[in-house]
């Protein structure tokens, strides 16, 4: 609610609201508090009174229109409204108004100091809505007819000179006095004033307590709704008809009753429609009719909100490939190799909305929207009784599933948000740092008002900073407001893109093996390895060994060549591990790409972690070709590593079996610098680079956090020395 913020939008926009459910943003803002009763502070009223009239005759279309009478007693007559506004934004008022026993109005803004010329505004018969005179200073004003002898008046006006501003409603005599003796038979009736920014009026927006500002607040729908931020998406499209009225003539069914039941929707209302399988053996699912019309090649996204009714598991076929969804705990199940990405997502109440991203090979989408009997099983034996309920479906040009956008006899689009934020007054340009729900981002040297670039991801904050701040000092702020929220990302043999290098997991598919923290722009990763946590390859081997890594795919780092890498490093606080002289943990490695006669060895370059908080560096070579039996490894520098807290690591490695070359850097200081030194075998192939837990048999839990790991046999990263990539 900062008048420093200018929002616009056309058309209604979906969100989450606190109470968990979908609620449907209405376009434009609203300034005013109490804008439709308009009996509570802080209106003021001068001179008359405010009666609620109940006479469809007199309203019309319209709820709670208010009659204004004047009171006894000579002076003005009018209602007023006080607002803070900022300077040279214009402005622009407007209120429904229809004649009673008076037919003249003056309508203006409040506060002649803040307008050069005095208060913008004009005057108003309302009998056939003539504007009878306007003040110089205005931009636009008008009097559009809305029907049954009502009004809407709007005026734009632009305050120069105060940031204090509001509105001003007087009914006038019959000699167009502002300042008379009042009668209680004379009246006008009133109804929806609004204050916003704009050259325009918007449509009316009621409020009650507080203005609205059209933003929208969304929460992740739970049994305590959590504010993710503010939605400023993009604009879209819903390609579906009648996307929640599925009893139209714009869907059709195979094998399966539908009918609207009595069951709570997305949207909290009673509206939700259920997929009843029938009895015997078939596929049973919905189809748009007709099929929807696509582009050769384009990439579309569709979304369902769907609850288990009796059947947990359901599917979208698209095109002839399919993705499935179960149910019952939100997790996908099978998915063609053709489904470009398909996600759940918790909509509340035991509703998920269920995508699927596709790209359209024919001119038409054949979609068909169905239950299942098991995972991928989409042909069984209905048994009458079961199915699924369904509610808000939409299909979308783009491979972001996008808010909801209802439909009837036609598609329908979302207008994008437009949201301005004003640049403080300052003689030098200024910093900006911008959080959303995904990561932030830092901007420098921002001289003008900032237009947010719209997201399906919720911005948290935008911030002005003074300029030329350090890059220590932008990662503190970033971190301190938003640390790490990590979540669960992939399971074993996921692959993974880090600053142009692919890696792929090694883990033991435990929800805590590697997460990812999704609110950081900075590939931010958590990797953790508790007793007994065994990769499959592992177990397979039967090698007793613990790990959850990251390993780079397609490797082969050159020989007697500079080998680079940097990142940051954070080692969660926790019990010592007491290592035997047959125990180890490595937490970053180069391992050896052995040769098929090669017996296989301990890393080539390790860092191993001892007791609560040391690394040890130590390197592993040999000039026998092949090598029957393990090297010995030779310690080379330890440093610790204070736990709960980043640290910067940059190693530089140039492989060789007898002339190698190692410097190895922690938090800009020089730990080693070695020449001449055996680090690695003699294998046709150079090494790759693992980062992760990699350890013997233990009871203690350990977790690892790794950011902004950089990679690079090409190009020096001796500057991030003293200039490492900030985490953000």
């Amino acid at each position: 609610m900062n008048t420093d913020l200018s929002f616009s939008r056309e058309g209604e926009a979906s969100f989450y609201g606190s109470d968990g459910y979908l609620h449907f943003a209405l376009p434009g803002t609203n300034w005013l508090i109490d804008s439709l009763r308009m009996t509570d502070l802080p209106w003021s009223n001068i001179g008359v009174t405010v009666s609620e009239i109940n006479d469809k005759n007199i309203s019309g279309n319209f709820n709670f229109v208010k009659k204004l009478a004047e009171s006894n007693g000579t002076g003005e007559h009018r209602m007023s409204q006080e607002v803070n506004v900022t300077m040279d934004i214009p402005l622009t008022i407007s209120v429904y108004v229809k004649a009673g026993t008076r037919n003249m109005v003056q309508f203006s803004f409040l506060n002649a100091a803040t307008y050069t010329g005095g208060n913008p505004g004009m005057r108003v018969n309302l009998t056939d809505g003539t504007i009878t005179s306007k003040s110089s200073n205005i931009i636009s004003c008008e009097a559009v007819d809305s029907g049954n002898g009502w009004w809407r008046l709007a005026v734009t006006g632009v305050p120069d000179l105060g940031t204090e501003s509001g509105l001003h409603i007087y009914i006038l005599d019959e000699s167009n006095a502002v300042s008379y003796n009042g009668n209680p038979d004379k009246y006008i009736y009133i109804w929806g004033a609004q204050f916003e920014q704009g050259f325009k009026p918007s449509a009316f927006t009621p409020t009650t307590t507080a203005p609205y500002f059209g933003l929208r607040y969304n929460y992740t729908p739970a049994s305590k709704p959590v504010l993710a931020g503010v939605l400023i998406e993009p604009a879209g499209t819903n390609l579906f008809l009648y996307s929640h009225t599925f009893n139209q003539n714009a869907w059709k069914t195979k094998d399966t009753r539908l009918n609207l039941v009595s069951e709570r929707s997305p949207d909290g209302t009673l509206n939700a429609y259920k997929l009843t399988e029938v009895a015997g053996y078939s596929s049973h699912y919905l189809i748009p009719e007709p099929m929807v019309e696509t582009e050769l090649g384009g990439v579309y996204t569709i979304s369902v909100f769907l609850k288990a009714a009796g059947r947990n598991w359901a599917y979208f076929n698209i095109n002839g490939v399919t993705a499935h969804f179960n149910l019952a705990n939100g997790i996908l199940g099978n998915l063609s190799f053709k489904i470009e990405s398909a996600a759940m997502e918790s909509a509340g109440n035991g509703w998920y909305r269920c995508s699927s991203t596709f790209v359209s090979v024919t001119p038409v989408a054949s979609i068909r929207i169905g239950t299942e009997i098991e995972n991928a099983e989409m042909v069984y034996t209905g048994n009458g009784t079961a199915g699924m309920l369904i509610w808000g479906a939409q299909l979308e040009k783009g491979d972001k599933t996008t808010s909801y956008i209802r439909t009837t006899d036609k598609p329908a689009s979302r207008s994008a948000d437009k949201v301005v934020l004003a640049r403080p007054s300052s003689s030098v340009p200024l910093d900006m740092y911008i959080q959303r729900k995904n990561g932030g981002i830092w901007m420098s040297e921002q001289t003008d008002d900032h237009e947010v670039t719209t997201s399906n991801s919720e911005v948290q904050l935008i911030q002005y900073y003074n300029p030329e701040m350090p890059d220590v000092k932008k990662e503190e702020i970033s971190q301190s407001l938003f640390p790490q929220e990590y979540g669960y990302f992939a399971d074993d043999s996921a692959q993974v893109m880090i600053f142009g290098t692919e890696y792929k997991a090694q883990t033991p598919n435990k929800p805590w093996s590697l997460q990812k923290a999704y609110n950081k722009t900075s590939p931010t990763f958590r990797l953790q390895v508790k007793n007994g946590d065994r990769w499959s390859g592992d177990i397979k081997t039967m090698r007793s060994r613990e790990r959850s890594e990251m390993y780079q795919k397609s490797a082969n780092l050159p020989f007697d060549q500079d080998v680079w890498v940097s990142f940051a490093i954070k080692i969660e606080p926790g019990e010592a591990l007491n290592l035997s002289d047959n125990d180890f943990c490595i937490i970053g490695q180069f391992h050896a790409s052995e040769d098929a006669d090669d017996v296989s060895s301990a890393p080539i370059l390790g860092l191993r972690m001892e007791g609560a908080d040391t690394i040890r560096l130590y390197t592993c070579s040999t000039t026998e070709n092949p090598h029957t039996v393990g090297p010995p490894i030779v310690p080379r520098a330890f440093s610790r590593f204070t736990r709960g807290i980043w640290h910067r690591i940059v190693i530089r490695a140039k492989f060789s079996p007898t002339n190698a070359e190692l410097q190895w850097w922690k938090n800009g200081e020089e730990l080693i610098n070695l020449t001449g030194i055996g680090m690695g075998f003699p294998d046709k192939t150079g090494p790759y680079w693992k980062f992760g837990v990699y350890r013997s048999t233990m009871r203690q839990t350990l977790a690892v956090e790794y950011s902004n790991m950089e990679l690079s046999y090409t190009t020096s990263l001796l500057p991030r020395v003293k200039q490492p990539l900030i985490i953000i």
